[in-house]
């Protein structure tokens, strides 16, 4: 038994890593922090660009009409945590679906009303979260820990950078590490008294790092929506965003709502009020 779920788990994993998640933020990212003329900054823009084309497009003829080397390639494709061409291609069909996601989301002729509706049911079902001991017990770990990273996937990176400038109100210095960052030798320092906090509304990103986790000494905490048992052995405490979307899956998927877009950032607003009423006592 404890073979197959060892199979399951690499099965889930293959083809992810924890800065190999999503290339599309991954590429997107490169493209905010780089100047036009840089070579980083013109090889993302051409794999943009040609991302439903990439597939029937050799290195080659990207290393021309880009005016660079193959060798300048195949470094940034390394950079973005991919092995070779042929494993980032391999990824291009889940990109895609990826972008698909993005349209299947705001498809609906009464958009305004079914978007109110949502993010209003939404509000209440994090807010009755709040109110539970798992959210105090959150809070307890949180300032108790003496180093705190937050690690998640670029496109939920947001949220958590808000927080990271609200919590320095209160004195306490947080790191985030994203899937689209390229150095990860934090995760290898942290302690048995630091604190990993993974923030995966889906799950998907969980998922995909699950087996990189295990031997990183600190506390390890995941705030999610999904219930599978897939992460039970990984992490010392769960915290459930919510009760109304209960999602419970060991696959990745692709379907957003509102939680996706709004839910963390909502989760860490409250998060903070607490944070900061707390330090008031002290």
């Amino acid at each position: 038994m404890e073979w197959y779920y060892s199979c399951m788990k690499s099965e889930v994993n293959k083809g992810y890593g924890i800065v190999r998640f999503n290339l599309l933020t991954s590429l997107l990212s490169h493209l905010n922090r780089n100047d036009e003329n840089d070579t980083d900054f013109v090889i993302a823009r051409y794999f943009l660009t040609h991302l439903r084309q990439l597939k029937d497009i050799s290195i080659y003829k990207i290393a021309e009409e880009c005016f660079v080397s193959r060798s300048s390639i195949q470094r940034f494709i390394k950079n973005i945590g991919y092995d070779s061409y042929t494993q980032l291609k391999a990824s291009l069909d889940e990109v895609i679906r990826h972008e698909d996601s993005f349209k299947d989301y705001t498809d609906h002729a009464d958009y305004h009303e079914y978007i109110l509706d949502s993010l209003h049911t939404m509000g209440k079902d994090i807010e009755k979260a709040s109110r539970s001991p798992s959210f105090k017990k959150l809070l307890n770990i949180f300032e108790s820990s003496e180093q705190v990273v937050i690690l998640t996937a670029e496109d939920s990176s947001h949220a958590c950078k808000l927080f990271q400038q609200q919590i320095l109100t209160t004195g306490k210095l947080i790191r985030i590490i994203t899937s689209a960052n390229n150095n990860t030798d934090l995760l290898n320092t942290l302690k048995e008294n630091d604190l990993l906090m993974v923030c995966s509304v889906t799950g998907n990103y969980a998922l995909a790092i699950n087996d990189q986790l295990s031997d990183i000494r600190a506390r390890k905490v995941l705030i999610t929506l999904n219930h599978t048992t897939s992460f039970e052995g990984i992490y010392s405490f769960i915290y459930y965003l919510g009760e109304n979307n209960r999602i419970s899956t060991r696959q990745i998927v692709t379907d957003r709502n509102v939680y996706n877009n709004y839910g963390l950032t909502f989760f860490f607003d409250l998060f903070y009020h607490e944070c900061y009423i707390s330090s008031l006592k002290k």
